[in-house]
């Protein structure tokens, strides 16, 4: 495991630009080797609205300095 966290501690130093180029190599691999990606998540128009209109509020909340 301390490797991996060496890893993640030296992916934290790279750019964003550099971050993205690393995760296109990582799921070129992951895919090479024959696995697949996981399937995209699915939701509700109802759970979309609910967090926009979460996101809203939090927002004004903010703007209002509560």
């Amino acid at each position: 495991m301390s490797r991996f966290l060496e890893i993640e501690s030296a992916a934290r130093r790279l750019t964003a630009e550099e971050r993205q180029r690393l995760l296109i190599v990582l799921a070129e691999s992951l895919r090479s080797e024959g696995r697949s990606l996981p399937s995209p998540r699915s939701f509700t128009a109802a759970e979309i609205e609910a967090w926009i209109e979460e996101d809203e509020r939090d927002l004004a909340e903010y703007r209002h300095g509560s």
